[in-house]
């Protein structure tokens, strides 16, 4: 492999890298109000959608495949939840299951009301693809979307939790 190819996929990984941090650090402004990190948003939001889907708790090995994270990882993030006092987990027949607390349940809701309303990443995002007036933006937002899931599966993620656009995606 040429030095020029093997630098130009070190940029394209690092680019990854570092908007993934740039993200983090949104996350982390918008959600530092409810006490909350990146990571116990993703794993309260999965729980929230996955309740919404089957109206009861959700089994932990389901959760863990939705955030597309390793056995140990789970355990860890919703031990700390449990701790936080937003889950519940219970046995059924050898299989874990969570739920969220009402506290939980409530933290969640208002987290995400305020993500949607501040609309930070949405304008960040606007703003670096360069959508204008003129843009059909429900174009850009689909060809976007249908970009980051290719790079997301091409790159082995897992994770099937899926972040509307809008509140009423």
């Amino acid at each position: 492999m040429t030095g020029a190819i093997r630098r130009t996929m070190d940029a394209i990984l690092f680019g990854f890298k570092r908007a993934h941090h740039v993200s983090l650090r949104f996350g982390r402004e918008l959600l530092t109000p409810f006490g909350l990190t990146p990571a116990r948003f993703d794993a309260l939001f999965a729980l929230h959608e996955l309740r919404e889907e089957d109206g009861r708790s959700t089994r932990q090995c389901d959760l863990r495949r939705e955030l597309g994270v390793a056995r140990s990882t789970i355990s860890r993030m919703l031990r700390s939840l449990e701790r936080l006092g937003l889950v519940e987990r219970g046995d059924r027949r050898y299989t874990r299951c969570v739920s969220l607390t009402r506290l939980g349940a409530s933290l969640i809701r208002c987290a995400v009301a305020r993500i949607h309303r501040a609309r930070v990443a949405y304008r960040k995002v606007q703003r670096a693809i360069r959508i204008t007036r003129s843009t059909n933006s429900f174009v850009a937002r689909g060809v976007l979307d249908a970009t980051l899931n290719t790079f997301r599966r091409k790159l082995g993620d897992s994770a099937t939790l899926y972040y509307p656009w809008d509140p009423d995606d």
